[in-house]
Order: structure tokens, then C-alpha cells, then sequence
């Protein structure tokens, strides 16, 4: 065994450490090959004539080629600007850092990618040894950056004035809708506080406007007054919304607002004109009504005295004077009949809607068919009849429909025996009423013109009645949330439908 020496043990410990200086320096060179080489930032390394030397997994994960069909190629391979290429190569030809630049990178499937391009070359006592670059996509930051833009233009290009503010209400940012609405030039406004738009007698909703904001809360579509440099009041609606920075405080708010002055004061209006229309219609319908009442009676004296007068006078009036007697009886029953349809029409129209116990319409039914009983003894008539609902309408009201619809079937039949089905569908929010007869039939051309007030297609010496009773259905079905139509051909019968609300 030899025994070193002194002189060996003095140098026995520099070896040494010189060893781990070796191996300290080969694992940092490791681990930072592994950084370049795993880190989420495309990286490459460049010959000075621009071949692909090195690339790490996100360039490649950023172009969509594999590291055999990247490395080893020239850049300009990949570039879609030729000249850009030409460019930054001949810069590395002559030992110079190309300048930053963008470009369009060719992706392996065909499309195209932005990036960003940042060089520097690596030298070695001003020898050129590699170049290396960093990629940047540039995609999403176009797309934040043309988003931005595409906002900030619809913004400014709004009629809705569009403010923001900070927490404490100092206005930010103004459009050109806000100053179009209250005046003021965005120079004029930034910096200062929001309570110098609030019409005097609304100052005070400011702060609290705030605090609802500070607490993260929206204000929706709220009417106040504001106002403007000249002085004028405008009724403006409110949208004020909380503005969050990336980690969620709030920052301010964005308020839009729009200028409803011109809509409040034609709503005014528009509310006065239908008021007024109201009481019209309310008094045309209470005179119509009563006059209808009134006129019966002399209708009736008119009648009578002219019955008696031929009961007591036949003999001696004549053939032309009893025809004459006749005719004045005549008009007199019509037009009793017309007034009683009249009041029957107004009182649909002024009924009050507000049904609060539901009805049987099937036991409304069986009272209108006890009404037409002398009509069905003569024979010759067949009903049918579904299961009928209970629906929430004035009792009175679908009686007057179902007289109105089966005595126009009654009157209007042809030779034979008349059928009548009675239907009844449930269609979920609403019932569907069916009435369906074989008579005559209806024209296409007279589908809407039967349910106007006085509209006959026949005369009365053809069929008696007044022109009324489909009217009267129709203003009972609507004023009930209903509709009523006819479907008809002649000489195949008619089904007229009506809906009511299922509630």
C-alpha cells in the first residue's frame, strides 16, 4: 500500500472539488436543457443560414409539426412572407440580431398562424454559434385586441349614452350618445363627479345608486330625471352595472343611459287619450243602453194600438188598409226585437271580466237546449253532444253564445234533419268549442263579414232575425280572452269554433 505523500495531500482536495464543480455544472446544464426543452413557450434555434437546429415541444405544439418534420428544414420553409424571411436570415448572414418582427407562420394543417418573431445570436469571441428565437402566438392577442376595438367602436357609435365611474361615482369614460343626450363634452365631464347630471329633487339617489353598487349589485331599467348643460329635465332609463377587476373587486361601474322624454310624454299622453276614450265608450254604450230601453216602450204602444185597431176596424179598412196595419205590426215586433238585441250587445260590451267562480258550461248547456225545446219538438232535429267543461266566463255569457250559435243553426237548415254536434277540446292553456251543423252553409267570402254588428246575408222574409246574435258572440268570446271563426262551405254546413281561457 503506498502512502501519499504531503504534496499529494495537498492537492488531493482541489481535484476533488474541481470533480463536483464538473458535476454541478453538467446537472444545471441538464436541468436547463430540460426547462428549454418542457417549458410552455416555443423556442428554436437557428443556423446562420436559417436551418432549423433545435425546437422545443411547444413550437412544435404551436404549428402542428412534428420535431423529424421541423428540425433540419430552413425557417423560410415555414415562412408565408418570403421577403420577412429573406430578411431576418440575411441579417443572420451578416453575424447581426434580426429585428423583431410579425409574420405568418404555415401550420402543418394548412391554416396560418400570427406570431411574433424575437432573435438574438449566441457568439463566441464574435463568432456567430446560433441563433435564438422566441415565438409568440399572436391570435389571441389580435382577437382580445380586435374585440376591444369592435367594443370601444359600438360604444362610441350608440345613441344610449354609455358612462363608467369609479366606485366613488367620478366619471371615466363618455361617449358620444352621452354628450348628444345631456350636452357635455367628454372634457368636460371626466374627472368629475356623477351627481352633476341628477335633477335637482333626484340628487339624492346618487349615493345610494353607489352603495347598491359597491355591494355588487345591479341597477335594471331605472326611470329617474337627469339633468342636462342647458338645463332641461329629460325622463332617462337606467342601467348601471358593477365593473370587476381579474381578481373580482370592484373597480366602478358602466352606466347606459337612454333618453325616454319623448316615449314618457307620448305615454302621458297616449294614457289621457285612452282615458278619455273610455269614458266615451262608457257613456256611448250607458246611452245606447238606455235608449234602446226607452224606445221599446213606445214600440210596444205602437203595436199594441196598432192590433187593436184592426181587431175593432178590419171591416172597415179594407184589404190595403189591414195590408198597411200589417206592415206597421210588422216593424215594430223587428225593430222590438232589434233593441232587445242591442241591449243584449251592450251589455256583453260593459260586463265586468272579473269571473271569480267557474261555471259548468255543461250545465249552461242544458238551460239553452230547455230554451229551444219547442223548436226541437217539432223533430227533425238530432243533438249531440261532448262532456263540457268548467271554465271561469259569466254564466249569462256563454248561454247568450250557445242560443246565438244553435238557434242560427235551428234557423238556418235545409230540408231534412238537422244535425247539431256540440265539441269540446283541451289544448293545454285554452278550451276549443265546436258548434257543427248541416244546414245551408256559409260563402268563404262571408267568414269575417257574419260577426259584424247588423250584417245579414239573408233577407228576413228569407230568414227572421237581426244581424245581431254573432256579434254578440263574438264581443262575449273576446272580451273573455277568447276568439271565435267559422269554417263553412254551402250547401255542407257550418262549424263556427270559440276558445276559452284554460285557468
Amino acid at each position: 500500500m503506498v502512502t501519499p505523500t504531503s504534496s499529494d495531500e495537498a492537492i488531493a482536495p482541489q481535484a476533488l472539488a474541481v470533480r463536483e464543480a464538473a458535476t454541478d455544472s453538467g446537472e444545471r446544464e441538464n436541468e436547463l436543457a430540460d426547462f428549454l426543452e418542457r417549458v410552455q413557450i416555443p423556442l428554436h434555434r437557428l443556423a446562420q443560414d436559417g436551418t432549423i437546429l433545435w425546437a422545443n415541444a411547444a413550437t412544435c405544439a404551436l404549428l402542428g409539426w412534428s420535431l423529424t418534420e421541423f428540425v433540419g428544414h430552413n425557417i423560410r420553409e415555414f415562412y408565408v412572407e418570403q421577403d420577412l424571411a429573406a430578411r431576418a436570415i440575411g441579417q443572420l448572414s451578416g453575424n447581426q440580431d434580426p429585428e423583431p418582427h410579425e409574420a405568418r407562420f404555415r401550420c402543418r394543417d394548412g391554416t396560418v398562424r400570427y406570431v411574433s418573431v424575437q432573435t438574438t445570436v449566441y457568439r463566441q469571441n464574435d463568432r456567430f454559434i446560433s441563433a435564438r428565437c422566441l415565438t409568440v402566438n399572436l391570435i389571441e392577442a389580435r382577437r382580445s385586441t380586435e374585440l376591444h376595438e369592435r367594443l370601444a367602436a359600438i360604444v362610441e357609435s350608440s345613441d344610449d349614452a354609455i358612462i363608467s365611474k369609479d366606485v366613488n361615482g367620478i366619471i371615466q369614460s363618455w361617449n358620444r350618445g352621452a354628450q348628444a343626450i345631456f350636452g357635455y363634452s367628454a372634457d368636460e365631464v371626466i374627472g368629475k363627479h356623477i351627481s352633476m347630471l341628477a335633477a335637482p329633487d333626484h340628487v339624492d339617489e346618487i349615493p345610494a345608486i353607489l352603495d347598491r353598487l359597491r355591494r355588487g349589485e345591479r341597477v335594471d331599467h331605472y326611470e329617474t330625471k337627469r339633468k342636462t348643460k342647458d338645463g332641461r329635465i329629460l325622463t332617462v332609463s337606467l342601467t348601471v352595472s358593477p365593473i370587476r377587476d381579474a381578481a373580482g373587486n370592484i373597480i366602478g361601474a358602466s352606466k347606459v343611459a337612454r333618453d325616454h322624454t319623448d316615449l314618457a310624454r307620448q305615454t302621458g299622453a297616449l294614457q289621457h287619450l285612452n282615458e278619455a276614450l273610455t269614458r266615451s265608450n262608457e257613456d256611448l254604450q250607458q246611452f245606447v243602453y238606455s235608449a234602446s230601453h226607452d224606445l221599446q216602450e213606445p214600440l210596444r204602444m205602437i203595436a199594441i194600438y196598432s192590433q187593436l185597431l184592426r181587431k175593432d176596424y178590419q171591416d172597415k179598412l179594407g184589404p190595403a188598409g189591414n195590408q198597411y196595419l200589417d206592415h206597421a205590426i210588422d216593424g215594430a215586433v223587428r225593430m222590438e226585437r232589434l233593441l232587445a238585441a242591442l241591449r243584449a250587445y251592450t251589455r256583453a260590451s260593459i260586463a265586468s271580466q272579473d269571473v271569480t267562480e267557474p261555471i259548468d258550461t255543461g250545465a249552461a248547456m242544458d238551460r239553452v237546449l230547455a230554451n229551444v225545446e219547442p223548436a226541437l219538438a217539432e223533430g227533425g232535429v238530432e243533438i249531440t253532444r261532448a262532456t263540457l267543461p268548467v271554465v271561469r266566463i259569466h254564466a249569462f255569457q256563454i248561454e247568450q253564445v250557445f242560443q246565438n250559435l244553435i238557434g242560427n243553426a235551428l234557423r238556418y237548415k235545409k230540408p231534412g234533419t238537422l244535425r247539431i254536434n256540440i265539441g269540446c277540446e283541451d289544448q293545454g292553456d285554452h278550451w276549443l268549442f265546436s258548434v257543427q251543423d248541416n244546414g245551408i252553409g256559409i260563402g268563404p267570402e262571408y267568414k269575417e263579414q257574419i260577426f259584424g254588428i247588423f250584417q245579414r246575408l239573408h233577407t228576413t222574409a228569407e230568414y227572421p232575425g237581426t244581424g245581431m246574435g254573432l256579434a254578440i258572440c263574438e264581443r262575449i268570446i273576446t272580451r273573455a280572452g277568447g276568439r271565435i271563426w267559422v269554417e263553412s262551405q254551402p250547401g255542407e254546413g257550418s262549424t263556427f269554433f270559440f276558445t276559452l281561457p284554460n285557468k
